[in-house]
């Protein structure tokens, strides 16, 4: 049994994902990436304010 033959009966037992979850799970990222900016763009604003207020003070 040669390599190509090995990797196609490997290949052979990759249990795919259907369509609809790949879509579910490609939906699931972009909201969390959506969300996780939103939540670092906000933390980023409100340290630059401390910051800035610190800076001010000193």
């Amino acid at each position: 049994m040669n390599l190509f033959q090995k990797v196609k009966m490997e290949y052979s037992k990759v249990e795919w994902p259907s369509k609809k979850e790949v879509i579910h799970s490609t939906a699931w990222v972009v909201t969390m990436t959506v969300l996780i900016s939103i939540y670092l763009g906000i933390f980023d604003i409100l340290a630059l304010r401390a910051l800035k207020v610190l800076e001010a003070i000193i």
